[in-house]
């Protein structure tokens, strides 16, 4: 299958994920702090994932071109890979300190924001524990869909095409999931700049810049592009390092803004924030984001302006100046000018001129840009669905792209959600909580390995645990026992029509399972199974973990209390009931018309002659607030237990008890929870004494007898 020269593992047997019929189940693209919570994640929930997590640079760097000296965090370091989800973690910032021997030391810094190279010493020191899930130093060069051999035409891998750096050598796994946590790619404004070693973008700074000036005593102007923090702080180290420089900031505003990093504005970047945020109507999330902008976006840390403020005003004793800001400017160009550089500053105020500064170095901090790389994902991106802003990927919840039907295998994208999740998705706040959210939506959609089992609790008992106190099944014992399990699937189906009130239930390692009782409506002509659809109040917590994820389906039949006096045999008394377990994958439906197309199935399937119209004006009022859904049934288990084990007349006794009980019970705690008869004199019959006979009510009672 492979033409790239893949080695082999023992025996000429190929190495996981080498082939499409061995794949991964996650590959990772990165293998900075997003990825790294992820793996650290897996592994602390016991998740048997076979993962491979690919990174282009030689070892874990984080933002190396700004690790400059003093430079510290803009968050806690209670804020790191795990603490979050898991304070008892081995891999918390503190137990880093700990190994390095230098706890009381942190301690007596009293300061929550480590230096930002000791940050990337935690990110080396969590990393030595997952080198061999890691091939460093290899760049992904095209992740593309496939379906899998011999399987459906259903896309349900992604072939990953990779080369060495160092060797060029190339090479391709298959995965059943992708996850994405490349970070953004710099973002060279304008286009019009000469392509000269000495003028960089921030990302690059400290691996690039100071090596082409470095006589520190040279008379030099310098340019730094942008208002953020990476701006102040190359202006700063500039300042610092060159004492005879000139430092030019071409800032868009009036001056450098203040971050606002107050403790109200920080509760943005809880995980609750995300997900409210996640649940909001897109116009309301561009008004909050606009809001909030100014807690990452253009702006500096407090104590950092102060500091630039105390060096400009030191100059000025000193009859020097060397701090310039640009108000109101934008870079435009930037020119080859002799032995320098010629950059125009574009004025964004009407009435000034534009400048022209020469000078001897340029530094870009324009930021990054969080969109897929076409030359990656180019075949990945047709089959994408995007937000109304038709820029961004529509995320699920648990941060999975959401796709095409036919496009089942997995894209997870870490840091590439901002206008979805809020500003906190491109930092680091919420990587404990992001990490779980996607180690949850993997293992829910991995195949279940026990017929009928949970995924989640599957890959577990896998490994040898199944969560939260739970004990593999006991081999040689089946339950349900086999006489009550029911095959037919005519009788499934006719029981999930009769009984379409179902119960839906969803589960993630970890959490508190979600159940919302609600109808579903089988349609059996689609797919081989049927596909089932349902519409939930969007308000629900339910609603925000459906899409993409396997769920459970109860549909509830006919249930009553056998006393032993019902059989001839003089059992023990026992409970009969009928239900139907349905699982498969969920989409949510996105389109109006097909949303309103279900809403009028379940009028029609109902048992009166009321009908809803697509034009009802009534649709319109509430349909903003209802999320609709499908669910492709890939099983379905009916446990019918109606006295398979006992003999014929027996069975006929107890078929012909569920009936009447069922029957009578309804018909009594109706009229007890509404206080109100229900006998009226159009149907005078006393239901009380069970005239109505099986057949009339229940005609798949004796039926669904299962040998």
């Amino acid at each position: 299958m492979r033409s790239d020269g893949e080695t082999t593992g023992t025996h000429g047997t190929p190495p996981l994920g080498s082939a499409a019929d061995v794949p991964y189940d996650l590959v990772g693209i990165g293998f900075g702090p997003s990825n790294l919570a992820l793996a650290v994640c897996v592994r602390e929930q016991e998740l048997p994932f076979s993962c491979l997590f690919v990174e282009r640079r030689p070892g874990v760097e984080w933002h190396p071109g700004m690790l400059i000296d003093g430079a510290r965090m803009q968050i806690s370091f209670l804020k790191d890979l795990v603490s979050l989800r898991n304070p008892a973690s081995p891999y918390s910032f503190l137990q880093y300190t700990k190994a390095k021997g230098r706890l009381e030391r942190f301690v007596n810094l009293d300061e929550f924001r480590p230096t930002r190279i000791e940050y990337d010493d935690y990110l080396k020191w969590v990393a030595r524990d997952f080198t061999d899930q890691v091939r460093f130093g290899t760049q992904v060069l095209r992740v593309t869909p496939e379906s899998t051999p011999g399987g459906s035409e259903d896309l349900t891998l992604f072939r990953v095409d990779t080369e060495d750096v160092a060797t060029g050598r190339r090479t391709s796994v298959w995965a059943r999931n992708v996850v994405h946590a490349g970070g953004g790619r710099p973002v060279q404004q304008p286009a019009d700049i000469a392509k000269a070693p000495t003028v960089v973008h921030s990302g690059e700074f400290l691996t690039r810049f100071p090596a082409q000036f470095k006589d520190h005593d040279q008379t030099l102007r310098f340019l730094v592009a942008g208002g953020g923090q990476s701006a102040g702080e190359i202006a700063e180290y500039l300042l610092t390092h060159y004492d005879r420089a000139e430092v030019h900031l071409a800032v868009s505003g009036y001056t450098l803004q203040p971050t606002d990093n107050s403790p109200f504005v920080n509760e943005q970047f809880y995980s609750s924030s995300a997900d409210s945020f996640y649940r909001m109507e897109p116009g309301r999330r561009s008004v909050v984001a606009g809001q909030l902008r100014d807690a990452n976006y253009g702006v500096v840390r407090e104590d950092l302006l102060e500091r630039l403020f105390q060096t400009d005003y030191l100059d000025e004793v000193k009859g020097r100046r060397r701090l310039h800001i640009h108000s109101f400017s934008r870079l435009a160009a930037v020119h080859e000018d002799g032995d320098g550089l010629l950059a125009t500053l574009e004025a964004r105020l009407d009435g000034r001129p534009d400048e022209q500064l020469a000078c001897d170095g340029v530094v870009l901090a324009t930021g990054y840009d969080r969109t897929l790389d076409p030359a990656v994902f180019g075949d990945v991106l047709p089959y994408l669905v995007l937000e109304e802003n038709g820029v961004d990927v529509s995320l699920t919840r648990d941060y999975r792209a959401r796709t095409r039907p036919e496009l089942r295998a997995g894209l997870y994208l870490q840091g590439f959600g901002e206008s979805q999740f809020g500003l906190g998705d491109t930092l680091l706040s919420l990587l404990p909580f992001r990490s779980k959210e996607i180690a949850d939506g993997i293992a829910d959609r991995l195949p279940a390995p026990v017929t009928g089992g949970c995924p989640v609790l599957a890959v577990r008992a896998a490994a040898g645990t199944a969560g939260g106190g739970a004990t593999a099944r006991t081999a040689g014992t089946a339950y349900p026992p086999h006489w009550y399990l029911e095959h037919d699937q005519d009788k499934l189906q006719a029981l999930m029509e009769r009984y379409r009130f179902a119960t839906l239930i969803s589960a993630r390692s970890g959490d508190e399972p979600f159940a919302t009782h609600l109808p579903l409506i089988l349609d059996p002509s689609r797919g081989p199974k049927g596909v089932l659809f349902g519409h939930l109040d969007r308000a629900n917590e339910h609603a925000a973990l459906l899409d993409g994820r396997r769920m459970l389906a109860v549909f509830h039949g006919p249930n009553a209390y056998m006393p032993p006096a019902v059989f001839a045999s003089d059992p023990l008394p026992t409970w009969n009931s009928m239900s139907v377990h349905v699982r498969g994958r969920v989409r949510v439906v996105e389109d109006r018309e097909e949303l309103v197309r279900g809403l009028i199935g379940i009028a029609e399937h109902s048992q009166t002659d009321n009908r809803l119209r697509a034009d009802d004006p009534r649709i319109g009022r509430i349909i903003g607030g209802i999320v609709g859904f499908e669910l492709e049934i890939d099983e379905m288990v009916g446990r019918f237990k109606l006295s398979q084990d006992r003999d014929e007349d027996d069975r006929r006794a107890a078929a012909l008890a569920l009936a009447r009980s069922t029957e009578r019970g309804e018909r009594d705690f109706i009229e007890y929870a509404v206080g109100l008869s229900l006998i009226t004199e159009d149907d005078p019959r006393d239901l009380a004494a069970g005239s109505a006979g099986p057949s009339t009510l229940f005609p798949i009672a004796v039926g669904g007898v299962h040998e």
